[in-house]
């Protein structure tokens, strides 16, 4: 299993590095290939980590932290991605602005229709960014239960701390998914020539998708699906002193990696596409960023001689 997870892992690992020196190449606007770049780092963290994990069970539980830390820096990233695609902050405002209401997702969507003011980008950032820091403080609060052996990784026990862990991240992601998807529901039209749809798909099943497959495996434990297949010589006279197999909890592991690393694979073939280089080299992206912050600016001046006018008049 380990050498099947390492080989999927390099040859995703490869593939992601070669996409990041084509855009680290192609570096025709620094601000949102930056961005990029980082999201891209992805596909080698996870696909190093999880490799990792399938060569030493002792070391999942400080791998999976790693991962929750990048995977919320990753939603960080993107959100400030598709900021930048908007003309930055202010520009964000201003396409609120324009807004007859703000379309809320659903199930608040059917009952609430809010009008538009500057505070809602404030909203969406703090919806979105809550799980950035509450995810990696709960991976650390994780990691130091397990030391103390109180944490015990995908047992539904409620004296154990993983259940109350795995109930906040949900939370906080729960949030996080809303505000992204109310967010790209409002702000389609204006990203649609960033090809915005197959980017927001990737961050959200590369994201969310990686820890409901987690909470479905200890599912699967909590069952009797995963099964404890050691041998006990002593129990066992078929073992001949034998004690090959693995644990429940070592199971969830190599299963969860495994398909971490094979997904990394197709996750690395995916952002060839949907992160592409391609419209940096040819300066269509920045041309279009440029044209966005230049429309801002201009609007900007617009409204400082409207100002100057009337206070002239009056």
């Amino acid at each position: 299993m380990s050498i099947i997870g390492g080989i999927f892992a390099i040859v995703a690992t490869l593939m992601s590095l070669i996409q990041i020196i084509q855009h680290f190449i192609h570096k025709s606007d620094k601000a949102s290939q930056k961005r990029i770049m980082r999201i891209l780092g992805m596909v080698p963290v996870y696909a190093a980590t999880a490799w990792l994990s399938l060569l030493s069970f002792e070391a999942a539980i400080y791998m999976e932290f790693m991962q929750t830390c990048y995977e919320a820096y990753v939603v960080y990233c993107f959100l400030l991605l598709l900021t930048k695609y908007l003309g930055g902050h202010r520009g964000v405002e201003g396409a609120i602005a324009r807004k007859e209401y703000i379309h809320l997702a659903f199930p608040f969507g059917c009952c609430c229709k809010p009008l538009p003011n500057v505070k809602w980008v404030w909203y969406f950032k703090i919806g979105l960014l809550q799980y950035s820091w509450i995810t990696p403080i709960c991976s650390g609060i994780a990691v130091v239960l397990n030391l103390a052996n109180v944490y015990s990784n995908g047992v539904w026990k409620f004296n154990r701390g993983y259940p109350y862990i795995i109930i906040i991240i949900n939370i906080s992601q729960t949030l996080a998914l809303y505000s992204l998807v109310t967010f790209y529901s409002n702000m389609k039209d204006e990203l649609k020539p960033f090809q915005p749809l197959a980017k927001f798909i990737t961050i959200k099943l590369l994201v969310f998708f990686i820890f409901w497959q987690s909470v479905l495996m200890s599912g699967l434990a909590a069952v009797g699906v995963l099964r404890n297949t050691l041998c006990d010589p002593q129990v066992n006279e078929y073992c001949h002193g034998s004690t090959t197999g693995f644990t429940v909890e070592q199971e969830k592991i190599l299963l969860e990696n495994i398909l971490i690393c094979v997904e990394m694979f197709f996750f690395s073939i995916a952002h060839h596409w949907i992160f592409s280089w391609k419209p940096y080299a040819t300066g269509e992206f920045k041309e279009l960023i440029e044209s966005r912050y230049l429309q801002m600016t201009n609007n900007n001046n617009n409204n400082k001689i409207d100002e100057e006018i009337i206070t002239t008049r009056f």
